[in-house]
């Protein structure tokens, strides 16, 4: 059996991103308000983390899958704020809902495989101010908007103070496949779309 998990980015793009430099990190800066996302590779590429499920990885005793394909995947969000009253918090939200169905019908037929078998570990993670506000180590839940991160932005304050501002978040992430229930060989291929959102 063969699971291919897509990692797609689905981004609203209003500024240009910064070198990731700090896990979360502000900087104040003449900026044009708007948000980035990059999940994976630049240049509008669909990354592909592939599981491979065979031979002892199946019976007797089946163990977690590491991905393999693209490897490890570098999440990043950008946010450039202005002005007092501008967007104060950057959510990042999954939707796995649709599950990784079968591709090849003559073998599994329409089985799906739940997004809830597929885990992370998170590396990079921020442990100053905003420790457990990036991406932490978990798994997809199969929901529509799954929260990964939330982190705020420079407060009235410090916007008055300083100005514009940009806060970047950035986390790579492992993936894997739990592989703790036994379904019908073949290969399944599905999609996560990842959504940066400010307000």
């Amino acid at each position: 059996m063969r699971c291919a998990a897509v990692v797609a980015a689905a981004a609203a793009v209003l500024g240009a991103a910064a070198p990731a430099h700090a896990v979360i990190l502000t900087t104040f800066v003449s900026v044009t308000q708007g948000i980035t996302l990059r999940v994976g590779s630049a240049g509008g590429t669909v990354d592909e983390v592939t599981f491979d499920v065979s031979n002892a990885d199946v019976a007797p005793s089946p163990g977690a899958v590491t991905g393999g394909g693209v490897g490890a995947v570098l999440v990043t969000v950008s946010a450039d704020k202005t002005g007092l009253f501008s967007p104060s918090t950057v959510t990042l939200t999954a939707s796995s809902a649709a599950g990784l169905p079968c591709i090849t019908v003559t073998t599994c037929a329409s089985t799906v495989i739940p997004f809830s078998s597929i885990g992370w570990v998170s590396s990079n993670l921020d442990t100053g101010t905003n420790a457990g506000n990036d991406i932490q180590t978990g798994s997809f839940n199969g929901s529509a908007s799954q929260q990964l991160a939330q982190f705020g932005l420079p407060n009235f304050i410090q916007t008055f103070l300083q100005g514009s501002s940009r806060t970047q978040m950035s986390n790579t992430l492992t993936f894997s496949y739990a592989n703790s229930t036994l379904y019908p060989a073949g290969s399944y291929q599905g999609r996560v779309t990842f959504t940066a959102a400010m307000n």
